[in-house]
């Protein structure tokens, strides 16, 4: 990790869409510490590191083997395979572009053969454009699917969890002969980290099954939060209805702040993905030596800053380490609105205080969907004041039940005046849910 505390300093890049947002440090009464996560140099070979990492896996016979096993029932029936890569959408850094057409060589199948998924849980598919920029050449070579949670038809009941939940995933993976997940390790603010089984569930599985992983009661669950694995109720509950339908293999890899490869963590799903989680602990662990007044935000930029739905996360980061009362300030292009898709914005726009809606959402029986990111705006709008700096419509700022400025710095400048005009200890989080902000006890 890094932090910064220094007069000297003028100002600090914010991750704000893919341009960023120049901050200055210099405004009267502002004591700034800035905290960013570890940035480890990109891997010199990315693509050498990933192959020794499939042929040497963790917790896995190396991948060629794996392939060669789950395709023998295929061959032996005279019929060519059906490989299924489940792949993030649009709103995650994964470099798939590099990651999909490494595993393709190594499987030495043709490219017919293979079919990505694309991993939108309940959200929209992404667009053809979105594609080509997630997938570069392999968008055009395989065939490429986005997953729909409420395509009943194309969905496939695989069992129930040990809580109750019934299973529901994409056909084409639970028919797939060969069935491999990739994935970007970062830290999440329900699941502890992202990556390994979260491909499939929620990545792609049914609206149902989605619903119940995001119950309120597991959403309010104390260690259902940032860089908890092992003791998490919800990772538990990923990687249980996963194994109903695993993949074979997983690929995750590991990040910088350019986005560019770090490790590479390959091999059986819980294995691999704990292996890759340990890494990512290391990088993006920040220690603090408090709460703070004031807490600046963002949303790690592009692609993750798209809408105001995916900037919970930023907001939520922030909530870790901001005294009760204090301000966030959450820098989030939000260009593609809310979005509207699905019932964010429909249970945004109840017309309740966010007590009542709060409330509301705990006593529910029946989980709506994206309920549950609502609620975790709601258990940060009950720590702080959040006052948001986007490109969301005059309409979309109605609904979001956040403040709003067209100015950060004057914003500052008005919170510093509040305070009696300084000095006001302020934390910065230029990467956002990128950083694991870690408080006293």
């Amino acid at each position: 990790m890094e932090s910064s505390k220094s007069s000297a300093v003028k100002s600090v890049r914010l991750a704000y869409g893919s341009a960023g947002y120049e901050l200055p440090l210099d405004i009267p009464g502002l004591v700034p510490e800035v905290f960013l996560p570890a940035n480890p140099r990109a891997l010199d070979n990315a693509e050498a590191v990933f192959k020794g990492a499939v042929c040497h896996p963790i917790g896995s016979r190396p991948l060629v083997e794996v392939a060669a096993l789950a395709v023998a029932n295929a061959r032996a029936e005279g019929r060519e395979p059906r490989v299924v890569i489940a792949v993030a959408d649009h709103t995650r850094p994964v470099p798939d572009h590099l990651l999909v057409p490494w595993i393709a060589a190594e499987l030495g199948l043709p490219d017919a053969c293979v079919t990505i998924l694309i991993g939108t849980g309940t959200h929209r598919g992404s667009t053809r454009e979105e594609l080509g920029r997630m997938l570069g050449e392999a968008a055009d070579r395989f065939s490429v699917v986005n997953h729909d949670c409420q395509d009943m038809e194309n969905l496939v009941l695989v069992g129930r969890s040990s809580c109750g939940g019934e299973c529901w995933m994409n056909r084409r993976w639970v028919e797939a002969d060969l069935r491999i997940a990739t994935g970007f390790i970062e830290p999440h603010f329900y699941a502890g980290f992202s990556g390994g089984s979260k491909a499939v569930v929620p990545g792609i599985a049914g609206l149902e099954t989605v619903r119940h992983f995001h119950r309120a009661s597991l959403i309010a669950h104390p260690h259902a939060t940032w860089a908890r694995i092992f003791d998490n109720p919800l990772q538990a509950l990923t990687r249980e209805m996963a194994l109903l339908a695993p993949p074979h293999f997983i690929v995750n890899v590991t990040l910088n702040h350019a986005k560019a490869i770090t490790g590479v963590f390959a091999g059986d799903m819980e294995s691999a993905h704990n292996a890759g989680c340990a890494a990512a602990l290391e990088e993006a662990t920040v220690q603090v030596p408090r709460r703070y007044p004031l807490v600046i935000t963002t949303n790690s930029g592009f692609p993750l800053d798209q809408n105001f739905y995916q900037t919970v996360k930023g907001i939520s980061a922030a909530a870790r380490i901001v005294e009760p009362g204090g301000v966030i300030l959450a820098l989030s292009r939000c260009n593609n609105g809310l979005p509207l898709e699905g019932e964010f914005a429909e249970i945004l726009s109840e017309p309740c205080g966010n007590d009542a809606l709060h409330a509301k959402i705990l006593a529910t029986k029946v989980t709506r969907h994206d309920q549950w990111q609502v609620q975790t705006l709601l258990q940060c709008l009950e720590k702080a004041r959040v006052v948001l700096y986007s490109e969301l419509s005059v309409e979309d700022r109605r609904r979001n039940r956040t403040e709003h400025t067209a100015d950060p710095v004057a914003v500052i400048r008005e919170i510093i005046a509040s305070m009696g005009g300084g000095p006001v200890s302020t934390a910065i989080l230029p990467e956002g849910p990128l950083s694991i902000a870690c408080p006293p006890a």
